[in-house]
């Protein structure tokens, strides 16, 4: 029974065994020249004319390389079994390679592929039987003065790596795997140049070139969002790399320029390797992210006039601004902007009545993505006056008489031909036919005669006025209509309902003495802008009650009036009807 089960075992072992073998892939490979070395997935394998690779089913990749040569990599798919023959044979590159040279001399294990200065295949320079004798025979690895990096590797596993310092016309002797190793002084130096690769029936020599490159940026200074090319090139490199802070970027080709915009100052580090070894190089790239801006309005000051709803004047101004190196610029009450740019501003006083003098401030904001920024303000100073209404004047029953020719502007209406001579100066300052037109009426008694003289006088009164308090006489029109163009009853009681000036709760008033009073007035009309007064009795002035009077008032009351007395004068106080 027992031997029945061990002859089972066998026969299970036997039949996992061949199983194993029938998995297994198997590619002859051939090479040119024959001292390449053939690498399978990255592993060492081994060098030679001939030899199998055994591994899995699947795809592979076969790489062979010879110093002085061009590389081959090839992915291969491995079937069960054998597989067909891959051939590779290399084609020789690279000019010889001047001196000086170290040389360094392997002492370990031959097979052993050794890589320089890098631990991928395509580092590798010769295995250690190429390297390991110097009696007779010359094998030997030269490479440039300075401290390599070597790696001894095969079937993926590291043998031994470390730095080696060798200098020109010096010998190092490395034992592997100790890392022992001894100095010699070459007797008879080569200085070369020399070819990278020679070999002989039992001789070898690799001649590794020095990695040499350049490096650098131009412009070296850029303002923000500008570009600079970052020029290199490199000879007897494998890889190269530029490095920022941002990272690293592999480069494709051993020469080239690449553009960047760097947001602020930047160093790039350029990076090539290759078996004669590594060099680095720098570049800085200044960028300035200071950000220059002006803004000016010319002029700095302008007049607003406004009567009513209707805009007299509204002086514009030019508001003008430059910004460098600015990727973002933006005004107020505009917007965003261009960098260089101007527009026309109409300014809008913030009050609504009175004599105006603000001042608006504008705003460059200015910045852009490298951190700089600038601002700047200007200044318009907005002078003039808002005046919700040009008054009609009014004057007392009778007044001015023909004794009496000056009088009968009462304090009230003298304040509202003030207004009117404060808005006409700054409407005439930029029109020069302004004008004002004095239209004089009358109420209804009295000839047509008798009531075109006194229209007249009133009219004469008004202008008298307006040329004490600074306008020019020629620049007013008198219009004495008498009592041709009076106000309707209908008319007057449309104004009553309409007035904004009458009292909150004013007495009762005679329907007749108001309709009167509406009619004994001074209409002012300023041209060409048309801006005529509002007709409003002005019920809520303390000396309404002498113009609404329908009795010829006493003088010394009409006088006390003019001169401004807050008294309360009675109407009808005696007198001439």
């Amino acid at each position: 029974m027992l031997r029945y089960k061990l002859a089972i075992s066998v026969a299970l072992v036997t039949l996992w065994g061949i199983a194993a073998l029938a998995q297994e892939a198997k590619v002859p490979v051939t090479v040119n020249p024959p001292q390449a070395y053939v690498f399978l997935d990255g592993k060492a394998i081994k060098e030679g004319r001939h030899i199998t690779l055994k591994t899995t089913p699947g795809e592979h990749v076969i790489s062979v390389y010879n110093y002085g040569y061009q590389g081959q990599i090839r992915h291969v798919d491995f079937i069960p079994g054998w597989n067909n023959v891959q051939l590779f044979t290399l084609e020789p590159s690279g000019a010889k390679v001047p001196g000086p040279y170290g040389l360094i001399q392997i002492e370990g294990p031959g097979h052993a592929a050794v890589l320089l200065n890098g631990t991928t295949p395509e580092y590798h320079v010769g295995h250690v039987d190429m390297f390991n004798n110097h009696i007779g025979w010359f094998q030997q690895l030269l490479v440039p003065p300075g401290t390599h990096q070597l790696t001894i590797t095969r079937y993926g596993n590291t043998i031994w790596s470390g730095p080696v310092q060798v200098a020109a016309g010096q010998r190092v002797i490395l034992y592997v795997p100790s890392g022992r190793r001894r100095i010699q002084v070459v007797k008879k130096e080569d200085k070369g140049p020399r070819l990278r690769f020679e070999a002989g029936i039992a001789s070898a020599a690799v001649s590794v070139a020095p990695v040499s490159g350049t490096f650098s940026a131009g412009p070296s200074q850029v303002q923000c969002n500008g570009t600079a090319e970052l020029a290199y090139s490199s000879v007897d490199t494998l890889h190269s790399s530029i490095r920022d802070e941002y990272g690293t970027r592999s480069l494709t080709s051993m020469s080239g320029e690449i553009p960047v915009q760097p947001k602020r100052t930047t160093t790039y580090y350029f990076e090539a390797s290759g078996p004669g070894g590594m060099v680095k190089k720098d570049a800085t790239v200044q960028v300035n992210s200071m950000v220059q801006s002006s803004l000016e309005l010319t002029p700095a000051e302008v007049q607003y006039v406004k009567v009513g709803d209707k805009v007299l004047t509204q002086e514009p101004s030019e508001l003008k601004w430059t910004a460098t190196n600015a990727n973002t610029i933006s005004v107020t009450s505009i917007g965003n902007v261009a960098a260089n740019g101007q527009q026309t501003v109409l300014p809008d006083p913030k009050q609504v009545a009175g004599p105006v003098n603000e001042t608006k401030t504008y705003t460059l904001t200015a910045g852009n993505v490298c951190g700089g920024s600038d601002n700047r303000t200007a200044q318009l100073r907005v002078k003039g006056i808002i005046e919700p209404y040009i008054l009609s004047v009014f004057f007392p029953t009778g007044y001015p008489d023909r004794s009496h020719p000056d009088t009968g502007l009462v304090a009230s209406e003298q304040a509202h031909l003030m207004n009117v001579a404060d808005v006409f100066a700054l409407y005439a300052k930029d029109t020069p036919d302004a004008k004002i037109v004095l239209t004089g009426h009358a109420d209804p008694r009295g000839t047509a005669k008798y009531n075109m003289t006194l229209s007249k006088r009133r009219v004469e009164v008004a202008k008298g006025f307006l040329v004490a308090h600074g306008v020019p006489g020629d620049k007013i029109v008198l219009k004495p209509m008498g009592k041709t163009q009076e106000l309707a009853a209908a008319a007057v009681r449309q104004l009553e309902a309409e007035s904004p000036f009458k009292a909150e709760q004013p007495k009762k008033q005679n329907a007749r003495a108001t309709w009167l009073a509406y009619n004994r007035r001074v209409d002012v009309e300023i041209q060409p802008a048309d801006v005529q007064t509002s007709r409003f009795f002005p019920h809520q002035a303390t000396d309404s009650p002498i113009l609404a009077g329908t009795r010829w008032p006493r003088l010394r009351n009409v006088i006390k009036a003019d001169q401004g007395s807050t008294s309360t004068v009675a109407s009808a106080a005696g007198g001439r009807p």
